[in-house]
């Protein structure tokens, strides 16, 4: 298989692990984003050599949850603008970094949308912001890796 379509093949792909987290309903969604808050509660308390409290715990879980769901939907955009644009310098498209601007935004509509569609779960415009600036932040560091010797060769 040529690498082009490997790079379209990846993107697809990440584009099914996205539309897959949307898919899950309220809870759940809260639940992995609470896993993740009670790691990091976990690590903090282990770093300090600080014993808490349940309430102490509760708190910071809380507080974490919307910076932990907000950092998750820019994290993983930032990896789909990363794909999407290797992808489209992969087919040689012109204008790759524009294109994959438009890809990915389209895309996190299209999340938002298909949200509405889940049980207890809402759309959002600011996620739509949040999605598209971390494709950006992915887009201007893929753009800079393969004007490098080394990304070239490997893309």
């Amino acid at each position: 298989m040529k690498k082009k379509n490997w790079s379209l093949l990846f993107v697809i792909l990440f584009m099914i692990f996205i539309f897959c987290f949307s898919n899950q309903n309220a809870k759940k969604s809260q639940n992995l984003s609470d896993a993740v808050a009670i790691k990091a509660f976990d690590i903090k308390a282990n770093i300090t050599n600080q014993a808490n409290t349940e309430e102490e715990r509760e708190i910071f879980i809380r507080e974490t949850r919307l910076i932990i769901r907000k950092s998750a939907h820019f994290i993983i955009y930032f990896f789909l603008g990363i794909l999407c644009f290797i992808a489209l310098k992969n087919y040689n498209v012109s204008h790759p970094i524009v294109y994959t601007i438009i890809i990915c935004f389209l895309y996190a509509c299209s999340d938002e949308l298909h949200q509405l569609f889940v049980n207890e779960r809402t759309a959002k415009f600011m996620d739509v912001l949040i999605d598209t600036c971390g494709s950006g932040v992915g887009i201007v560091i893929a753009n800079l890796l393969t004007k490098t010797r080394f990304f070239r060769h490997i893309l």
